[in-house]
């Protein structure tokens, strides 16, 4: 059945329950469900829905506002779909799965990209560290086996290294990944229960790897092969890499206010201060004052005790915030 989801509709959870009628889960084992966003995907979701029920209980399709035939094509294959009215982006659609699965007490989520790239025969892999009980979140990593590496087109594998830097630098507890914009990830019940994505957008697949390092949830890699030669992002590589760089510019302003506003404060407050200095200096010996290095100093002095000001405050409203919650 097809669920529309609208923002005047959305309870606490994100998600209307009394419209969502799943079919049955089997109750023999953990309760599996393959979620899957997409956005104009009707050429390739009917056979990624198909296979994918091979290897789990259930299969959600989130239709992030599709023009197409999308959400009709997943249903008549066999999934629960939930429409969003307009497309919100790639991270309101992981929201929405994350609300799903709180909804239906679930076990174990996991995520796949519905153009077709990802192979629904690696589920089983992806999803059995979580079925173990040794890990919170699971990544199929494309850079873990030497074959798999191979091929990814070479500027393909080069924005995916950068990118996956970026997101390692954002580790707080020095978690480091092999491939961190792999969007083949699965989910424990408490990392879904920890996690709570805010970006809206592809950057959420960033964030995710940081709040659950921040949390503490255990994260490990698995190798994964996928297709190249189907499907492709509905956005281009470099849209793709400002929304993570833009998340990650977010979530240090956030996570780290004092780090991101004070260091840069502290340097231009020594700048203005070292060229105050120099003005003075120089009006002693020769009794003129340098206008252009003194505004340059006064400039620099105000906003580096700006810049400190806003860090701190912010720094104590975050904390605050936080133990409140």
């Amino acid at each position: 059945m097809v669920t529309c989801i609208d923002g005047d509709e959305m309870n606490s959870e994100g998600m209307p329950p009394a419209k969502v009628d799943p079919t049955e889960l089997r109750d023999d084992g953990p309760r599996v469900v393959a979620a899957i966003p997409a956005f104009n995907e009707e050429k390739t979701i009917g056979s990624m829905v198909l296979l994918a029920r091979r290897y789990v209980n259930q299969v959600l399709v989130v239709d992030d506002g599709s023009t197409d035939h999308t959400a009709l094509v997943a249903e008549r294959a066999g999934a629960v779909v939930v429409s969003h009215g307009t497309n919100r982006g790639y991270g309101s659609a992981l929201r929405s799965c994350f609300s799903y699965f709180r909804l239906h007490d679930c076990d174990v989520l996991v995520i796949l990209d519905g153009d077709g790239q990802h192979r629904p025969q690696f589920i089983p892999t992806v999803i059995g560290p979580i079925k173990q009980g040794d890990t919170d979140v699971s990544i199929g990593s494309r850079f873990l086996a030497k074959k798999s590496e191979e091929m990814i087109p070479r500027h393909r594998r080069v924005g995916i290294k950068i990118l996956t830097l970026l997101s390692n630098l954002g580790s707080k507890t020095g978690s480091r990944v092999r491939d961190g914009q792999s969007g083949f990830r699965a989910f424990s019940r408490a990392a879904i229960n920890a996690l709570d994505p805010v970006e809206k957008e592809m950057g959420a697949s960033a964030e995710l790897l940081w709040e659950a390092s921040r949390k503490g949830l255990t994260i490990k890699e698995v190798s994964i092969e996928v297709d190249y030669l189907v499907g492709g992002s509905t956005k281009g590589a470099l849209h793709h890499g400002l929304e993570v760089m833009g998340s990650m510019i977010r979530y240090v302003e956030t996570e780290h206010a004092l780090l991101f506003f004070g260091v840069p404060g502290l340097v231009l407050f020594l700048v203005g201060l070292v060229t105050g200095l120099r003005v003075i200096e120089v009006y002693d010996r020769t009794s003129e004052l340098a206008i252009g290095t003194a505004l340059i100093a006064s400039t620099s002095l105000l906003l580096g005790v700006l810049l400190g000001f806003t860090g701190l405050v912010l720094h104590a409203v975050i904390n605050t915030s936080r133990r409140r919650s």
